[in-house]
């Protein structure tokens, strides 16, 4: 079936995973590289034991942190029993001074009274030196007005007593007052004491995780990392992708097909590639060391398995039935990558090949190896 349409696919699919691969360096670099890293891995191993550590060291220090706690409530709680207390007089010494200020406002009022009452007969007395008066109505005046003399000293002295006790409840406010503010400061410091352990406590145990999650992250980068060098050390082993050419085996068993019957089958998309005619089922081997980097349906290419040889090399096997091999398995040369399924350009069973370097689709046939 005509595949140009589908190109756009495959290509797109091609592109990211070839801008995505590394590029393996020589095969002695890669294993300095791997033995760095290896090196690094291992010191990572111990800083994240010790952080680990460390972090249970400061969650068996709550114990300790909880017991200082306690002994700071305890104080909290002495002192606000304290300030309670005191909040109590402080009230009871303010009912008494208004008591004692209503009192006095009544007796002033009494010692107006009087005095009004008094400046008449003062008035009076002293008119009565300028006109004879009766002696019954001056003993009758001198015993009116010595009544409400006594009165009035008595009134005044009430008051003079009573503006001392105000003077001395003011004092004793005054006192009561200072203590509370004393009590109230020894509160707040407390709770002071109490919220600086606890955000300290929480600020080395977010500090310590924090560290400990970030070598956690730089480890696992440092393992994938290494086991990516081993990956390419492994593809290096095997000589360079680019001495295979001649000397390529073939993918699987089978007749390989002409560019005439290629073009004959309409796959003009596919132009890139050689194809096989095989025996149902044929097995399709990996050329080449690699690792599966897509094994996934493609339309108008069927099943597909893309291997990445490093140094920007990949081959691509399409076509394969379900059981294809899966994606990120590491494969050697020979490795079996799935069985042949149904191939439009065989009209039957078959593979269609394609390398790939880069970007840049290259036709196999000169790469294979000559069979008689």
């Amino acid at each position: 079936m005509p595949t140009r349409a589908l190109l756009p696919t495959l290509a797109l699919a091609l592109t990211a995973l070839l801008l995505a691969a590394p590029r393996p360096a020589p095969a002695g670099s890669v294993e300095q590289s791997l033995r760095a890293n290896e090196q690094l891995a291992r010191q990572g191993k111990e800083s994240l034991t010790r952080l680990t550590a460390q972090e249970r060291g400061l969650h068996g220090d709550l114990a300790r942190i909880e017991d200082d706690l306690d002994a700071l409530r305890a104080s909290l709680g002495k002192h606000e029993a304290e300030l309670k207390t005191l909040d109590k007089r402080i009230a009871q010494a303010r009912a008494g001074h208004d008591a004692l200020a209503r009192e006095q406002q009544a007796a002033s009022r009494d010692l107006g009274r009087l005095a009004r009452a008094l400046w008449p007969l003062r008035v009076a007395d002293l008119h009565a030196r300028s006109a004879a008066r009766g002696w019954d109505e001056a003993d009758r005046r001198f015993t009116w007005g010595s009544a409400l003399y006594a009165d009035a000293r008595r009134t005044a002295k009430d008051m003079a007593a009573r503006s001392e006790r105000m003077a001395q409840s003011i004092a004793e406010q005054q006192r009561l007052r200072a203590q509370a503010e004393t009590a109230l400061a020894a509160v707040n410091a407390d709770k002071d004491a109490m919220l600086g352990k606890r955000l300290d406590f929480v600020r080395r145990i977010r500090e310590v995780r924090a560290e400990r999650l970030n070598q956690e992250q730089a480890l696992e980068q440092l393992l994938a990392a290494i086991e990516d060098l081993e990956y390419r050390m492994q593809a290096t082993g095997a000589g360079k992708f680019e001495d295979l050419k001649g000397k390529m085996p073939w993918p699987v068993e089978g007749q390989r097909l002409s560019a005439k019957a290629m073009a004959e089958s309409g796959a003009r998309g596919q132009g890139g590639g050689t194809g096989f005619a095989t025996a149902d089922g044929a097995a399709v081997r990996a050329v080449f060391p690699g690792r599966v980097v897509l094994s996934d349906l493609l339309r108008g290419y069927g099943h597909v398995v893309i291997v990445s040889h490093g140094d920007n090399w990949y081959t691509l096997y399409a076509f394969l039935r379900e059981d294809a091999a899966e994606q990120g398995r590491e494969v050697a040369a020979g490795a079996v990558l799935g069985h042949t399924g149904y191939y439009p350009a065989a009209k039957g069973p078959g593979l269609y090949f394609e390398l790939r370097s880069g970007q840049k689709a290259i036709n196999p046939v000169q790469w294979l190896a000559q069979r008689p």
